[in-house]
């Protein structure tokens, strides 16, 4: 018996066209069946909810909860309980969205994933990856006005670390608070005062020891990479995912290629950085990254890379969660197809999350992690790009939306 029923255009997240006058049927949190309405015996007693069309829930890959918006006047000195509270209540924006699935990278995320899977938090599900590991100097530092004690004490986005035991043992510290992977800075970063984009922040022996770390707690490193040195080396030491990718050559691809390494985008993040105003340092690296980027996608595209949904959003002023699917059209504007855009960012994403046999398409027997728009993204990818054109979201089956 089904509990209800989806009409409308289906896109389905694996097949390469739609499916019109589609039908998809729910029985508790699971899908039933995908198909056209033609071919599937409506019962009368079954709710029927139609929609302009019907999408798997979407995914972001590289997302922070760190609710700084709501934590009060940045002046104010806010504590972590008030960051905690702030992403909490913001959460339940990139549901509203249509995001029922997010890659974290913060502190906070370690708390708010336990409490979304125990259902007391309206959430996207959230695979956490905690605090970043840096090294000192790196991206994850906030500059020398800080000694290393006081980034490590105050910071909820990254752990400076020097050395093989201290890499080992901040590895060791995530996954102890219920990180389910570690994402180190390769290389340096836009945002970061003290390194150049083309720093390679870790040595190759302290890389090989995060990455065994990992593997011993059956997990994987992925790795922030601006430059391409750092991110050849990450791929030699056997980190698995690549954030951003942002000015990476031939010889990067070909070696993800090779292992099978996805590419998480990040696209409107570089777009926005190289139009924002701020000091000199910052001007200067955002400027030389967006084109870079650009051609980073083409080649990916072209060598058959997974390529996966990535924001690098916080809700910040300059990236609210409500235009989450912003990455959507600057992935088209980077030249995916409106199609392979929308796979990005519900199938391969789901790929690079490792839930792949549970979420990311419209399939039976698939989590019902379901979107509802009130228009057509393979003809306006826009419409992906505010919440206000998501009609409905269902989760595990359930209408959160």
């Amino acid at each position: 018996m089904y509990d209800y029923i989806l009409k409308g255009t289906i896109i389905d997240g694996v097949s390469s066209k739609p499916i019109d006058d589609g039908l998809v049927a729910i029985t508790q949190d699971k899908i039933s069946y995908v198909g056209p309405s033609a071919n599937f015996q409506l019962a009368e007693d079954v709710p029927v909810f139609s929609a302009r069309t019907i999408l798997p829930g979407f995914i972001d890959c590289h997302i922070h909860l760190t609710g700084s918006e709501d934590a009060g006047d940045p002046g104010s000195k806010a504590s972590f309980g008030d960051s905690l509270l702030g992403a909490a209540y913001q959460a339940g924006i990139l549901l509203d969205a249509g995001f029922t699935s997010i890659r974290e990278m913060s502190e906070q995320g370690l708390y708010l994933a336990r409490a979304q899977a125990r259902g007391k938090l309206r959430a996207p599900r959230i695979i956490s990856g905690g605090r970043c590991l840096s090294v000192t100097g790196g991206h994850g530092d906030d500059g020398p006005e800080y000694t290393k004690e006081e980034v490590n004490k105050k910071s909820s986005t990254s752990i400076l670390c020097d050395g093989i035991d201290e890499c080992t043992l901040a590895a060791r510290m995530q996954f102890r608070k219920g990180a389910k992977f570690i994402k180190v800075f390769a290389t340096g970063g836009v945002s970061s005062p003290t390194d150049n984009l083309d720093d390679i922040q870790f040595s190759f022996e302290e890389l090989e020891a995060i990455v065994a770390e990992a593997r011993r707690h059956h997990s994987y490193v992925t790795a922030h990479c601006t430059g391409n040195e750092g991110a050849y080396q990450a791929l030699l030491a056997g980190v698995e995912c690549i954030e951003h990718g942002v000015m990476l050559t031939q010889r990067e691809i070909d070696l993800m290629a090779e292992k099978d390494v996805p590419l998480v985008t990040t696209l409107y993040v570089s777009r926005l950085c190289a139009d924002l105003d701020g000091p000199d340092w910052f001007k200067e690296k955002a400027a030389k990254c967006y084109t870079a980027h650009v051609n980073t996608i083409a080649m990916a595209r072209k060598a058959g890379l997974c390529i996966a949904l990535g924001t690098d959003f916080s809700n910040s002023h300059n990236t609210p969660y409500r235009h989450q699917g912003r990455e959507f059209e600057a992935m088209v504007a980077s030249g995916m197809t409106n199609l392979e855009a929308i796979q990005a960012g519900t199938i391969n994403a789901a790929r690079v999350m490792r839930m792949d046999d549970q979420i990311g398409s419209l399939e039976s027997g698939k989590l019902a992690d379901i979107v509802l728009l009130d228009g057509d993204p393979l003809t306006d990818i826009k419409v992906l790009t505010d919440s206000v054109h998501v009609a409905a979201v269902f989760q595990s089956g359930r209408k959160v939306k």
